[in-house]
């Protein structure tokens, strides 16, 4: 479950969560997150969870445009330099869009006797951002050049890029965590699907509150034991799809 679904499990104790003013639900996730985060450590593990469906959707937003443009220009007789253009932008797109937009990413998991910390990331290497950042300040330096060389008359066009490339000046990976804190009371159901290495835990009487966690087939009877043990569990369903 994410924030939102924990403030949710909150809600159903003695209060309404959402009835209470902004200061007392900022201190209940706070406590709920220290609670999680000083808690015992039961076991730990990395993966690197791929980008479902990314080929495809690269090929429909980066290839199918450069087959269809640049194959009707040559069929219709135009200038052979709009399919050069088509491939260039293709070929520059591709590895932008699979490797910075798409990117995969790494996870670290902490799971504690009171919940678990999802610790994540965009697989990129530092390479990347570096280039990226080296790019954009190129770019403001173009931008920069054609406002001086051709007067005001060139924000027209370069003022957006300028602004484009100021942004990812400071293009750097960003670092996200999650807290979930499991309530012992209440009965939960593990549903595994060794096909996509994902462990769902989730609350018996309302499915849609859940927590996936990417896993490793070694982690999994780990993970699975550490659960039952600590938690109530009183049903364990095995899948061949997506949790």
């Amino acid at each position: 479950m994410d924030k939102a679904n924990e403030v949710i499990e909150v809600s159903e104790q003695k209060t309404p969560f959402h009835l209470l003013p902004q200061e007392e639900q900022q201190r209940i996730l706070d406590a709920n997150q220290k609670k999680v985060r000083e808690a015992p450590t039961l076991h730990e593990w990395e993966i690197r969870v791929p980008t479902p469906l990314v080929w495809i959707i690269i090929m429909i937003t980066c290839l199918c445009p450069t087959i269809f443009l640049g194959g009707g220009a040559l069929l219709l007789g135009e200038d052979w330099s709009v399919a050069y253009i088509m491939l260039i932008v293709s070929a520059v797109m591709t590895p932008y869009f699979r490797y910075l937009v798409m990117a995969d990413k790494d996870y670290h998991y902490r799971l504690t006797t009171e919940g678990v910390i999802v610790t994540y990331q965009d697989a990129i290497p530092e390479v990347a951002y570096t280039i990226v950042r080296g790019l954009a300040w190129f770019g403001v330096v173009v931008c920069v050049l054609a406002v001086a060389l051709l007067g005001p008359l060139a924000l027209v066009g370069a003022g957006g890029m300028a602004l484009l490339a100021v942004f990812f000046t400071d293009f750097k990976s960003e670092l996200h965590q999650e807290f979930t804190i499991f309530y012992k009371e209440w009965p939960y159901t593990l549903a595994i699907s060794k096909r996509y290495k994902a462990l769902r835990f989730e609350r018996t009487c309302k499915p849609i509150f859940g927590r996936i966690l990417y896993c490793n087939a070694d982690d999994v009877p780990i993970i699975t034991a550490y659960l039952k043990e600590n938690f109530l569990v009183d049903d364990i369903k095995y899948i061949k799809g997506h949790p």
